[in-house]
């Protein structure tokens, strides 16, 4: 996905939409910079450390999954709450709030940036 030109072949409205969908990506990125990285480097990952060794003692194979793979575990685990807090809602006929989601995507992208380089942070 690295390095691809995001508008390679597109013309006309197809251009303007793609243009206007990576101009609310960039947004939502920086918006996203301001509040998240300050909390990473306030709260460090030791949460994520803990989890994640407590993720792999979940496995049968126990051992099996360095610190970054239980990390990225520990991510996992906290998306599914996610999700299970958006069913939840779902199921009553409701929605949660929009930081439900936010959160989804700050856990996805914690994990990316664990398996990118080995830890968050």
């Amino acid at each position: 996905m690295k390095g691809q030109m995001a508008f390679e072949g597109l013309e006309g409205e197809q251009l303007d939409r793609a243009k206007d969908l990576a101009d609310w990506w960039r947004q939502m990125a920086d918006d996203e910079i301001n509040v998240v990285v300050p909390k990473a480097i306030e709260y460090g990952s030791a949460d994520l450390a803990v989890m994640g060794r407590a993720m792999v003692m979940l496995l049968p194979r126990t051992g099996k999954v360095d610190p970054s793979g239980g990390q990225e575990m520990a991510c996992a685990f906290y998306c599914l709450g996610k999700v299970a807090r958006l069913f939840g809602a779902y199921e009553q006929g409701a929605l949660t709030s929009d930081d439900t989601w936010v959160d989804l995507g700050i856990y996805c992208r914690m994990a990316q940036r664990i398996r990118e380089t080995g830890r968050w942070g």
